[in-house]
């Protein structure tokens, strides 16, 4: 097997490939497990020359069938093309990919196999952008120059913005300073009016607090003075302010928690840390950050007549909301870990403060959790079915809940990482069962645990037999009743169902997930196993999501879907024997034109050296008429079809936009333009009446760059 097929197509093939590998009619034993690739067959002859001026190289030896095309390559499509009696071997780029899109795009070569491509390298030669490659959205990503990290750029690179690029302190938007002989503000001006004077700013300014209640204070014009354990995420170009909290009361009344709960604008970062001695970080008591518009922290046992000081942070200047509440002492929680979960009765509500736990606990929905968790144990005296509502009685976040498993508490059953729909474990069994509670910040909620006469498992919430996916129609999925118990690691805490597919030769697939235009969802294409190392694509996001995987070996395999809050949502799998992809070279406008074979096909090409022909009705406004360089396709349909174009694959912000002739350019169709933004690029699945039809490849804000088409026509 050549050495750059890895990655994801290794990984893809293996558990199929294991049960097809002994039908295998050719090839080494371990191409075979690794990879099904198209050839089949001896040996193909190397290419023959007729002498004539230009070659094609992927014509090969004289054949009668496409078992004598086998030229050893893995990433080639291999056939005997009867027009001229010889054998034709296409590379196939998207056999070489790896799945990872900053290391650039690998290529097929001829008699080599796969070979890598030149680096995502993101970079536009301009000395005021810092550029980088993110691999989440596959796309490349340009912010102008911070170098003080303030969040206002240079004004080298930005008219009227940062003057001192070296002092976090000085932007256009901070405030203006009274006396500091600095133009703080970028204005031009020193010291002008209004100015304003830091109030709070530092120890001996602090403001003073002699009880509960809440208190209203501002950073505007201070700056970072004191350090902490915790602060927001850019601690250089924070700024912070001082309250002096003395507990209320005499020694005699007993110690008191004091807890501060500070609140900024929802675009705002903000931190608490509690000292016992103002200014001195080896003082810290306490120190609260979630990454949030909010932060709360509690100094337990002080005595009355003492005094805590909060050091608040924000990552702007802004007014805060500093709540105090001040009461008696109560002992940390000893409900952090599996160890001594804190027992609740079923059918009571009770409430969890998420203030200052450990995380002691691991799970598939931690990438929401902001905060360390509590454990809860509830008992059945019988199998039931059981539901966990959590919502939030205080704070901006939402509660994260986990199932652990009665055998192993450090292993979790389920998850939910939003209140609606509550989570859900089917049949639990009589016994103990623990819970695990945190948030996404640093919340108080309500956490009630229900039971309901138990139900059987449907077939499809298990990978063990699960009914047939909808090959070639559109099914509608339930979730709404549907556990998170589907492990594959594609899209946890969501409810999910599984449906199982059956190749009986190397196909082209394309599952499509559709999903409530609030909700998000995910499709994944998994071995029969449904583990994480089953997972062959993930696909997740707003709908529409999709999994376009060519030449897949026959075989089984399981087409998963699930969403986020337990909606309604539309599966549909196609499936054709694998084609080979069309090179589209050329195809710069209405003269040269691609035509569409009548069933569709596959196509790749680069716009990269193409010229802007053609506008785009979805492309940005201010952009040029013409648009982004494009190519074009023409497709004649006869009748009524349903069209289906997906560009996954694609190494560049497309627009795919479909237009009606028969004159060429023709006019847009209704919903026919589509950016692709993110991983999925492009989509359209559209039912076309009899007619001529351009379809133009295009790029977003100018974008181009390399691309991938499916085209797949059916009936309506």
């Amino acid at each position: 097997m050549s050495a750059g097929i890895v990655g994801r197509r290794a990984a893809a093939a293996l558990t199929v490939a294991l049960a097809v590998a002994a039908g295998a009619s050719c090839g080494s034993p371990t191409r075979d497990l690794l990879v099904q690739p198209f050839d089949a067959g001896v040996d193909a002859t190397p290419p023959v020359s007729d002498g004539s001026a230009e070659v094609d190289p992927t014509i090969g030896g004289p054949c009668s069938e496409d078992s004598q095309c086998d030229d050893g390559v893995p990433c080639t499509f291999d056939r005997c093309d009867p027009a001229i009696g010889r054998c034709r071997n296409t590379p196939d780029d998207t056999q070489c990919d790896d799945g990872v899109f900053c290391n650039g795009r690998e290529k097929c070569v001829l008699r080599r196999g796969c070979a890598p491509g030149p680096v995502v390298t993101c970079q536009d030669d301009n000395p005021c952008t810092i550029d980088r490659c993110v691999e989440a959205t596959k796309s490349c990503e340009r912010v102008l120059r911070d170098v003080d990290g303030d969040g206002d750029p240079d004004d080298h690179c930005a008219t009227k913005r940062d003057c001192d690029d070296t002092d976090p302190l000085v932007g256009s938007n901070r405030a203006e300073v009274c006396g500091n002989f600095k133009d703080d503000n970028c204005d031009g001006q020193i010291d002008e009016q209004p100015c304003t004077s830091p109030a709070n700013d530092v120890c001996a300014t602090a403001l003073a607090v002699g009880g509960p209640g809440t208190y209203i204070v501002d950073t505007s014009a201070t700056k970072r003075d004191y350090g902490a354990s915790c602060s927001v995420s850019n601690a250089a170009a924070s700024r912070d302010v001082v309250l002096a909290i003395t507990v209320p009361g005499v020694p005699a009344d007993g110690p008191r928690d004091v807890e501060v709960w500070a609140t900024a604008s929802k675009t705002t970062e903000v931190s608490v840390a509690l000292q016992a001695t103002c200014g001195q970080a080896a003082s810290e008591i306490a120190c609260g950050y979630a990454s949030a518009p909010e932060a709360r922290a509690v100094a337990r046992g002080i005595t009355p007549g003492d005094t805590v000081y909060a050091i608040v942070a924000a990552l702007a200047d802004t007014p805060l909301s500093v709540k105090v509440d001040v009461r008696p002492a109560s002992p940390r929680p000893t409900n952090e870990s599996c160890a001594a979960p804190q027992p609740v009765a079923l059918e009571t509500p009770f409430t969890v403060s998420l203030v200052d736990p450990a995380r002691d606990l691991v799970g598939g929905c931690d990438d929401a959790a902001r905060t360390g968790e509590l454990t809860y144990s509830f008992t059945l005296t019988e199998p039931r079915d059981v539901r966990v509502f959590a919502s939030t009685l205080a704070g901006a976040g939402v509660p994260v809940v986990s199932l652990r498993d009665p055998a192993a508490c450090a292993a979790e059953l389920r998850c939910r990482k939003t209140a609606n729909p509550p989570l859900f474990a089917r049949s639990l069994p009589a016994g103990t069962h623990v819970l695990g509670v945190a948030g996404s910040t640093q919340i108080d909620a309500s956490v009630l645990v229900k039971t309901y006469p138990p139900t059987p498992t449907p077939a499809n919430q298990t990978c063990a037999a699960p009914p047939p996916a909808p090959v070639g129609t559109k099914l509608l999925v339930d979730l709404s009743s549907q556990e998170d118990a589907i492990d594959d690691g594609c899209f946890p805490g969501g409810p999910a169902a599984a449906y199982e597919l059956v190749l009986t030769q190397p196909s082209d697939v394309l599952v499509i997930g559709r999903f409530a235009q609030n909700d998000n969802g995910a499709v994944s294409l998994d071995g029969v196993g449904c583990t994480k190392a089953d997972v062959l694509a993930c696909s997740k996001g707003a709908t529409p999501q999709r999994i376009n995987r060519r030449n897949l070996p026959a075989g089984t395999y399981r087409v998963v879907i699930a969403d986020e809050l337990g909606l309604t949502a539309e599966l549909g799998v196609l499936v054709r024997p694998t084609v080979a992809p069309t090179v589209v070279v050329g195809a710069n406008g209405c003269a040269d034109a691609l035509a569409i074979p009548p069933a569709g096909g596959f196509f790749t090409g680069d716009t990269s050296t193409a010229t802007a022909d053609f506008g785009a009705g979805c492309d940005a406004a201010g952009t040029p008429a013409n648009g982004a360089k494009d190519q074009l396709l023409r497709l004649d349909l006869a009748a009524t079809r349903r069209v289906v174009m997906d560009m996954s694959g694609s190494f560049h912000t497309t627009i795919l936009d479909v237009r009606r002739g028969p004159a060429c350019p023709g006019v847009e169709v209704a919903g026919g333009c589509y950016v692709g933004f993110g991983a999925n690029r492009s989509f359209l699945d559209l039912e076309l009446t009899a007619g001529t039809y351009f379809l133009q490849i295009d790029g977003y804000v100018n974008d181009a760059g390399p691309w991938d088409l499916d085209v797949r026509v059916l009936p309506p």
